[in-house]
């Protein structure tokens, strides 16, 4: 599968191939993470759409039922009909009537008349109200779905959770829009054109094909779960003053949560499973274990009986319990895809390699994995891990060029020394100015 991506953010152009390990590299500021954030809101729009859809008819349905309630209110003391105001209720009557449609508008009726034989004058035009409502209740239920709209509510959204007003490219004389491409071998599956008036041009023949995404960035997660899965996410809600979060932030947090629990005691994960192998691997790496405690409502790492709470566990150790945590709450599954985003900033470089060989075995048991990285020893890992396991794998640089405002993408799976070289860079120039420091003082000494 291949995504292009032309004049999104700081990306001027990108290709770049996906399934089994990508591997994008550069300094900071050159837009490797966009290219996982892109897909994440991508996979995560077309999981979401179909709510987007439900949603948009649930608001129109209760619009028409409330209509009826207070009308009804109005002409009857509700206080003392009971049975009028629990029927009429419209979120109780919303949920009835999408059971079974005919029967809720019957008794819908049976109520109102059951009431008018008591003695409860209730005017004809409170029938007429119920009857054309509930018509158009029916037309709302039925009519044909907005595929190609909901998609595109869902793309906005959740590339505005991502990106906010961050997708187009600022500055100088540009004016292109930001397009989106993705083709999995001949065939074309999505195409997308985020315009500057804001609207979206969008063309869809199959979704990407991945059974979720999961964005890993920064470990702290784990010390702020609780606050996260509060919050609401700005894909949900942009208005609300309530501590908004991006959507893989709080996406993260709920399946952390869910190594609570206990997939592996599930046919799923038997102890044999290639899953479970690699969970104890971890948990031998480290020690003990990263685990969710519910009575504390925290995480803590588990160690010869002794419990640390969240808030001092290392940061390394969180860095790969979370791969851990991800394992057992069954969100490494065959066809998902997992992106890391520069897992280095927490590992001594010898946790690097060894955290390398862990994503690569993911890659091994089907997982496709993009991680982004500024470390030698992570690109140099992931290569040698990579041939070893014989998984597929594709390496990519990100890197400005001459007016130095946007960066491009450049394939280097045949040559990563050219990245692992421009990585180290710094660490040889100061080694180098070390040395002629070196000789100077030298040759200094040796002239007095």
């Amino acid at each position: 599968m291949k995504l292009t991506v032309d004049n999104f953010g700081i990306i001027k152009k990108a290709e770049v191939e996906i399934g089994g390990l990508t591997v994008i590299t550069g300094e900071n500021d050159t837009g490797k993470s966009t290219v996982g954030k892109i897909l994440f809101s991508l996979v995560k729009a077309f999981a979401r759409y179909r709510e987007d859809l439900e949603e948009s008819k649930d608001v129109t349905i209760l619009s028409y039922l409330e209509e009826i309630y207070f009308a009804l209110r109005r002409v009857v003391n509700i206080t003392h009909e009971i049975d009028v105001r629990d029927f009429f209720q419209p979120r109780r009557l919303q949920n009835q009537l999408r059971l079974e449609y005919r029967m809720a508008k019957d008794e819908a009726l049976f109520v109102l008349e059951n009431a008018r034989s008591r003695g409860i004058e209730i005017p004809n035009e409170i029938f007429s109200l119920v009857e054309n409502n509930f018509t158009k209740i029916e037309y709302v239920l039925n009519e044909p779905e907005d595929k190609k709209g909901a998609i595109n509510r869902a793309i906005k959204k959740a590339f505005y959770s991502e990106f906010k007003s961050e997708i187009l490219q600022k500055g100088g004389d540009v004016q292109n829009a930001a397009t989106i491409s993705i083709k999995d071998g001949a065939s074309d599956i999505i195409d997308i054109s985020l315009n500057r008036d804001g609207s979206i041009r969008y063309q869809a023949n199959e979704d990407l094909g991945f059974s979720d995404a999961t964005y890993v960035d920064s470990p702290a997660i784990i010390q702020f779960n609780n606050m996260v899965r509060t919050s609401k996410t700005l894909f949900d809600d942009t208005s609300s003053n309530r501590l908004s979060v991006p959507l893989h932030l709080k996406d993260l947090s709920s399946k952390l949560s869910d190594s609570m629990y206990g997939f592996f005691e599930f046919e799923m994960f038997l102890d044999d499973s290639e899953m479970a192998v690699l969970s104890k691997r971890i948990n031998g790496l480290l020690d003990g274990s990263v685990d969710y405690d519910l009575d504390k409502k925290d995480f803590v790492f588990n160690r010869d009986g002794i419990s640390i709470s969240s808030t001092n566990i290392a940061s390394g150790i969180k860095a790969i319990g979370m791969l851990d945590l991800l394992i057992k709450g069954g969100n490494t599954k065959k066809n998902s895809l997992l992106l890391l985003d520069e897992p280095e900033v927490n590992l001594h470089p010898k946790w690097q390699v060894v955290y390398c060989e862990i994503v690569t075995t993911l890659v091994s048991c089907g997982v496709d994995l993009i991680i982004t990285t500024h470390s030698p020893y992570i690109v140099h890992a992931l290569k040698e891990f990579s041939v070893q396991k014989g998984i597929k794998h594709q390496f990519y640089l990100a890197h400005k060029k001459d007016d130095l405002k946007f960066s491009q993408f450049s394939n280097i799976s045949e040559n990563i020394s050219y990245a692992i070289d421009l990585l180290a860079a710094p660490m040889h120039e100061l080694n180098k100015k070390s040395v002629d420091d070196v000789f100077s003082k030298s040759n200094f000494d040796d002239m007095e």
